[in-house]
Order: C-alpha cells, then structure tokens, then sequence
C-alpha cells in the first residue's frame, strides 16, 4: 500500500513537471518546474522496487540511497525559494538566494565526503545500521536538520503571507503548503529522536506511534505540498481554459453577422476571413472575438440597421465576454427593432479606445 501510494505520487509530480515545462523553456515558472522535476525524482527512487533497479543501473554500492538525500534537499532549497520569492514584494534578495545555495552546497558536499568515504554504505538495510557509528549519524542528521530549517522557513513565509492574500484558493494554496511543510518538520523531527534513541541504546527505535506519526508525515507532507503548489495553477488553468472554449464558441457564431456587415464597410476590418477550422482552433480567440465584437459595432455605427433579438443577445454576450475584467457599469445594448436612431447612439457607445479608425459618413 506505502509502495503504490509513493509510486501514484511520483507519477503525479512527474506530471504535473511535464506540464510546467512549456512555461520553464518559454521563462517562466523555472523554479516551479525544477522543484516539481527534483521533488519527483525523490519521490521516485523512495519505493524499494524502484531504489533496487536504480541502484543497479548506478553499478551498486547504494549510490541512490545518497542521490535520494541530496534530491530531497535541494527540493526544499527551491521550494523555499519559490515561497520567498513568491511572498516577498520585490522577490527573493540576491544575499537569500546565495544564502540558500551555500548551505545546500555545504550539506551536499560533506555528504558526499562522508558516504563515499565509508565502508557503511554497502550495507544492504539502512534501517538497521547502527547509529553508534558517528559519520552515519552525521551524514543521515544533516539531511534532517535541512528539511527542518526549509520547512519552518517556507512555513512562517506562507503564514506570514497568508492575511495579504484575498483570493480565497490562494490562501487555501498557502495553508496547504504550510501543512506540508509542518509533516516535513514531525518527519524530521521524529527521526533525529529515534536516531538520537538509537544512539544511546542500540535495543530502541521506532514505537508503535511514533513509527505510524513517520509514516503518516512521510505519505501526507508530499502530498499537501504537490496540492499546495498545484492548487492555484489547475484552478487558473481551468478557468483559463474555459474562458478560451466560450471565446471559441462565441467568435463562431459571431462570424456570419461579422462577414455581412464588414462586406459593405471593409475598411473597418484589419482581419482576413478566416476558415471554420481556424476558428475552431487558432490561436488567441478572445484576441479575434474582441476585434470582430469592436468592428461590428463600429459597422453598426456607419450604417445604422434594426437589430434583431437573436443578435442583440449575441452582441451582449460577447460584450459580457470580451470585458469581463475591464471596469464597466454594465452591459450596453444595441436598441430593439423598430426604434431607429437609438440603435446607432447605443452602438456609439464603445470606447473611442477600441474603435477602428475609418471614413466618417
């Protein structure tokens, strides 16, 4: 069960890194993809099925027990940044982040000193190793003490921040992480006492409840921190997406009124008609649907005609759509049939901002 839960895990880390990887080539979210793609890789060689093909395609000698622990340092190092960065008004300072790398580097590097220099390595049960042997206990407290450190420190940022933050998902996001963060701590924690335990007498170890505090910390940290991190972008990606589905499906139907009013005033238009299947699936549609919504009004204001029911809802619609995140005191609307004049006043009202410049009448 612990096996299948950690590979699920490490399946929807390395996921969700594919998927950030677009925006990290484009400049974007670099740090995120690179702590999703370290915090996978970690989560990966954990299950033993996986430690052993690993370990045997590194040539043995246990090289994966040591390139788990540096993974899982660095992982905090760059969530820590991440948060810094993320809930500090002019990003992480240039002495934070040097800070940040310098302490990695040290802990990795007597690491590497202390695991390649010793004959403990080759053992084939970490669990076991007795803990009287001072540079294993030193290599296996180095690892926890970092997480500690990182964990408290994304923590008090994430609280510290979370006041600031109105939207609601990012403060749910906040507290996600900051209860990832404490199960990183309890997971650190218990385990400098047990090696501390072991230490002192080589008959302790885990009890009953502090074996099932680690491994409730150990399953429940990741998976708090993957929807803390997560949460935000796959609320803002499915909104986006649907937003980008009802920009399609209304410049679709828009396109017939658009194509017979532009016909008698083409000057209006800087756009080419375009295929259904561009349509359907060009790039940027709420760019297009807005430059169509903007020319149609401006047709309708050169030559006035009566607007039908169907397309006096089409244009609200659109125009609803189009200026959902501008600031307007509502919805303007074309007159109904019959009314003459008013229609082309109320077509007027389009910010001069957006109106296409053409012939006057």
């Amino acid at each position: 069960m612990l096996v299948a839960g950690q590979l699920v895990m490490a399946a929807l880390l390395w996921l969700a890194a594919l998927l950030c990887l677009p925006a990290a080539i484009n400049g974007r979210r670099r740090l995120l993809f690179w702590f999703l793609a370290v915090f996978a890789l970690t989560m990966t060689v954990q299950p033993a099925p996986v430690y052993d093909v690993v370990d045997a395609a590194l040539g043995g000698g246990n090289i994966t027990f040591f390139a788990y622990h540096a993974a899982a340092i660095v992982a905090v190092a760059l969530l820590n940044g991440i948060v810094q960065e993320a809930t500090s008004d002019d990003g992480i300072t240039r002495s934070r982040r040097r800070a940040s790398i310098v302490i990695v580097t040290v802990i990795v590097g007597v690491q590497a000193l202390l695991f390649f220099g010793s004959d403990w390595r080759f053992t084939d049960d970490y669990d076991r190793l007795v803990f009287n042997r001072w540079d294993y206990a030193v290599y296996a407290s180095t690892t926890w003490f970092a997480l500690a450190y990182f964990s408290v420190s994304v923590a008090v940022a994430c609280l510290a921040d979370l006041p600031r933050q109105r939207r609601r998902v990012t403060r749910v996001s906040l507290v996600f992480v900051a209860l990832g963060c404490l199960g990183v701590l309890v997971f650190a924690l218990v385990s400098i006492v047990n090696a501390t335990l072991l230490s002192l007498d080589q008959g302790s170890g885990f009890t009953r409840e502090s074996r099932g505090i680690y491994f409730t910390a150990l399953i429940t940290a990741p998976i708090c921190l993957a929807v803390g991190l997560g949460l935000t972008t796959v609320v803002d990606g499915a909104a986006s997406a649907w937003r980008n589905a009802r920009d399609r499906v209304l410049l679709w139907r828009i396109t017939p009124l658009w194509e017979r009013l532009i016909a008698d005033s083409p000057e209006l238009s800087i756009e080419t008609p375009s295929t259904r299947l561009r349509l359907a699936f060009g790039r940027e549609p709420g760019a297009r649907l807005y430059r169509r919504y903007v020319e149609v009004r401006d047709s309708l204001l050169l030559h006035p005609r009566d607007a039908t029911t169907v397309e006096r809802d089409l244009l609200d619609a659109v125009e609803r759509q189009t200026h959902a995140d501008r600031a307007v005191t509502g919805p303007r609307r074309l007159a109904p049939a019959g009314t003459g004049g008013e229609s082309s006043t109320e077509a007027s009202r389009t910010p001069h901002t957006t109106r296409l410049r053409g012939p006057k009448p």
